[in-house]
């Protein structure tokens, strides 16, 4: 699993996948698994703080650990 959570957290720090989130009216991004997060929410001068934070490797861990990811695939469709 390790190799895995490794290539998710490339994946996701090189823009080739996306976390799972959306955006407000007023342009601020806010994750779908946010109960995973220890970040401030969005604000007008941090509108993707949330976004950032899912971009992290404790994040990715965060999710096997949640879902009890067993693949790479379900790892991706969990992000």
């Amino acid at each position: 699993m390790k190799e895995s959570i490794n290539k998710v957290y490339t994946m996701l720090k090189d823009r080739e996948i996306n976390p799972r989130g959306k955006f407000d009216d007023k342009g601020r991004w806010y994750a779908e698994n946010s109960d995973l997060l220890s970040v401030r929410s969005p604000s007008k001068a941090w509108p993707y703080s949330q976004m950032k934070a899912c971009r992290t490797r404790k994040y990715v861990e965060s999710v096997v650990a949640k879902y009890k990811c067993e693949s790479l695939q379900e790892l991706i469709d969990n992000v």
